[in-house]
């Protein structure tokens, strides 16, 4: 029988482990690429998205690894950046 007293412990570890990883990689893997479409405050807003460094986006074991990371992050950026006051 799987006793579930440790399973929440260490599902909790895992997640933190795999955050830690995603915060080493993006400062040594990945970069931010703005992308603005026309003539600012009269056009979309602006969109950042992140990439690994010197390729296109998406390339890359890295990318696919942590891509619900950075969809994550690119969320909070897009919605802290396109905050209307």
């Amino acid at each position: 029988m799987l006793k579930l007293g440790k399973l929440p412990t260490t599902l909790l570890g895992l997640f933190f482990l795999y955050l830690l990883s995603y915060m080493a990689a993006r400062v040594t893997i990945f970069h931010a690429v703005e992308n603005y479409t026309g003539i600012e405050g009269k056009s979309k807003p602006r969109q950042d998205y992140i990439t690994k460094r010197d390729h296109p986006t998406g390339e890359g074991w890295e990318y696919r690894i942590f891509f619900p990371a950075i969809q994550a992050e690119e969320r909070i950026i897009n919605f802290f950046h396109n905050l209307q006051i």
